[in-house]
């Protein structure tokens, strides 16, 4: 029996339907039927709240009998267990009477007896035609209790007695109260009589002495339900002992507070974090809230577990635990992991795990499994047992490099990319370094520049395909994937050795490639010999461009301004100035020009040797751009000054790249012009000399170009 126990929760609810029909043993002439559906409920302590009475539910319902009967006939409707089935019953006024007494060894309403509680509750109800009528029968307990109480001064009744108790008497009847663990049972409005028995330690005098107390006169401290708590005390005196009733407290009992702790449900783990029984945890991004809470419904009487943990920090604490015996050191391994154990005696217990599971670490190659077994959680004498994992998992992260990132000598990966759930990204970002390999992964190395996550060669690496990983804390790596540099390639015949020399309408042509090299670079030689010369040859088909032996290193470009027209002027052309180029890309036969070479490496910049004879005060313009697709991703010219440049001198062109939106190349653009762009070319009278020999034309400015070069310095 339950005596000064905290019940977590009060069984409350018996919804139970119950419908009432005649039963054999009632001989019903009224063939009209009708049914109940009863619900029993506990009936309020404090009835002048009116409170709603709680509602009892299982396992108590089933330990209640019903007795139902016609209160015309007095005929018995039903009689046995409580049950849920239906029952149909003939119209009429019925008595419902519903009974339980928890302690089987004595009969249902005894005399006396030790924890013996005897619940009741009666109702009447109306059956009519075709109806059903909702019961509610409110229980109660039925028979009244006492209660001893040593207080403060059990030490001097342990002192002064050798043995003693309290002696409970009800006419004939007797039972004893030796602890204050039992209560004795008595029915209700009972004529009860209390008697202190003890014998002196020394002497072995026996002691008997009736307790009196104003409470024990009063007629509600024996009515049902009434509980009365007897408090003792004692004193010793030269002649003896002088025991009194320190206070007599009489409190209502309810059915919940007396019946048996076996009557309560068996206590539940409730786990937070958890799916079912496992908890995938990767590191850091651990729940919030991670435990094991218990739902009892009287206090922790024993917890008992177990750790079985693959972690190498924490499988120290493997082993077995039973709370009530644990040291003081071994709670304090435990605090320190991060795991709060609750405490025996709490309502409300639960074992805190939240700091523990923020702290374990995974593994590169295969998931940690932590067990944690709750072999036993004990209240009410009911237990419950559970094994839970928690399954250590790497973070979920990626690496990446794009390709706009990608150069010749360096490439930079992109921030980590964690997998969302599995994995915080600002953790993990902290603690990370980028690493690559040239040897598919056997060997690993540092990014040199791990603040920018950039790796930067010295020199162009002979190798081009690398792998590239980050790793977390040094211990946990992405997977690798495959980075390409680009390659510090050149042009096709940058150098101008390679020239095809032939005729065009009977005219010297040339074309800047040969059968030894790719058809890359281009004129608009097209453009200015379009026809068949007429009257004066040499002037109105001639080539622009050229070539010379005479180049920065063997042969080079000469590009020049040539006037086409029908005929002559004067000295100086009054008809069309053609400028000459020199471009990637291609010319059809009508002179139209395609720019553009397909090309997937990005040079930093364009170097290129040249000579330029000025007329009439004219620049010459080179100019560069690198495509991706239609997209500009990186351009500059170079404009020279208004003066002729008799000796080779070399010229930078700088292609500077937009950081923010870096992007591979697909093709570069080269154009060398003998007169820059926006300014009107000038031609004059002038003898020239071509591979071919000397030619009187009308021609202008003169731009010699060799060796153009692209430099990679990423």
């Amino acid at each position: 029996m339950i005596k000064d126990m905290k019940i977590k929760k009060i069984y409350t609810m018996l919804l139970a339907s119950i419908a009432l029909t005649a039963c054999q043993q009632e001989n019903l002439s009224d063939p009209v039927k009708g049914a109940f559906s009863i619900s029993l409920t506990e009936a309020t302590a404090e009835v002048e709240t009116k409170a709603t009475p709680a509602d009892l539910d299982k396992p108590v319902a089933e330990k209640f009998n019903l007795l139902i009967t016609n209160k015309t006939t007095g005929k018995e409707l039903y009689k046995g267990a409580f049950t849920d089935q239906t029952i149909p019953a003939s119209v009429g006024t019925y008595t419902v009477k519903a009974t339980c007494s928890p302690n089987t060894s004595y009969e249902e309403n005894p005399v006396l007896a030790l924890d013996a509680p005897y619940y009741e509750g009666t109702e009447e109800a109306t059956l009519t035609v075709d109806k059903t009528v909702s019961v509610t029968i409110p229980c109660h307990v039925a028979n009244a209790l006492a209660s001893i109480r040593f207080g403060n001064n059990k030490d001097k009744f342990e002192a002064l007695f050798s043995s003693y108790s309290v002696e409970v008497k009800v006419g004939n009847s007797s039972v004893s109260l030796q602890d204050t663990l039992r209560s004795a049972y008595y029915r209700a409005g009972s004529d009860v009589k209390f008697f202190f028995k003890g014998k002196l330690k020394g002497n072995g005098q026996d002691v008997t002495k009736e307790l009196t107390h104003s409470e024990f006169s009063k007629a509600e401290t024996f009515v049902a339900g009434a509980h009365c708590v007897i408090n003792l005390s004692v004193e010793k005196t030269t002649s003896g002992v002088i025991l009194t009733v320190a206070a007599a407290e009489v409190k209502k009992e309810t059915i919940n507070a007396t019946i048996p702790m076996e009557w309560l449900p068996a206590p539940k783990i409730l786990v937070k974090g958890f799916t079912g029984n496992t908890l995938d945890l990767y590191e850091t991004a651990s729940p919030k809230d991670v435990s094991f809470d218990f739902d009892l419904s009287s206090s922790l009487q024993e917890l008992k577990f177990a750790v079985d943990f693959e972690d190498q920090v924490y499988k120290a604490l493997n082993g077995d635990y039973t709370l009530s015996t644990m040291s003081d050191a071994d709670k304090a391994k435990f605090v320190d992991a991060g795991i709060i154990l609750p405490v025996i005696g709490q309502s409300s217990p639960s074992i805190n795990i939240a700091e523990l599971v923020s702290k374990l670490k995974a593994d590169n190659e295969q998931t940690i499994n932590n067990t944690f077994s709750i072999t036993e959680v004990k209240a009410n004498n009911r237990t419950i047992s559970g094994e839970y994992k928690i399954l250590t998992h790497k973070p979920e992260f990626s690496v990446s490099v794009l390709p706009g990132n990608v150069w010749t000598k360096e490439f930079t990966a992109e921030d980590c990319t964690v997998t969302e759930g599995k994995g915080d990204a600002t953790a993990i970002n902290a603690d990370l370094i980028y690493q690559y390999s040239a040897d598919n992964g056997r060997t690993w190395n540092a990014f040199n520049d791990n603040t920018n996550a950039r790796q930067a060669f010295i020199s162009t690496p002979e190798n081009k395909i690398y792998q590239v990983r980050a790793l977390y804390r040094g211990e946990l790596a992405s997977s690798a994937i495959n980075v390409e540099l680009e390659s510090p390639i050149q042009l096709p015949n940058s150098d101008m050795e390679e020239w095809t020399s032939s005729t065009r309408y009977e005219q010297p042509y040339y074309q800047p490639w040969s059968e030894h090299v790719e058809h890359c670079w281009d004129t608009n030689n097209n453009e200015t010999m379009r026809d068949k010369y007429s009257t004066y040859p040499n002037y109105k088909t001639f080539p622009t461009t050229t070539y010379t032996e005479d180049g920065y290193k063997g042969r080079a470009a000469v590009i020049r301004t040539v006037a086409a027209n029908n005929g002559w002027a004067s000295e100086v052309m009054s008809g069309t100035a053609y400028r000459g180029k020199l471009i990637v890309g291609n010319t059809d036969d009508s002179g139209n020009i395609t720019e553009g070479y397909s090309f997937g490496s990005r040079p930093t910049e364009l170097d290129f040797y040249y000579k330029y004879d000025s007329y009439n005060n004219e620049r010459f313009g080179v100019y560069v751009e690198l495509m991706n697709g239609d997209d500009v991703i990186a351009s500059n010219s170079y404009i020279s000054g208004r003066q002729t440049v008799s000796s080779y001198t070399l010229a930078s062109v700088l292609l500077p790249y937009d950081e923010s939106d870096l992007k591979p190349a697909t093709s570069i653009r080269i154009r060398c012009y003998s007169v820059a762009e926006g300014e009107d070319p000038a031609v004059r009278k002038q003898t020239i000399t071509i591979p071919a020999g000397s030619r009187k034309i009308y021609g202008g400015s003169c731009l010699t170009i060799d060796n153009i070069s692209l430099i990679y310095d990423k």
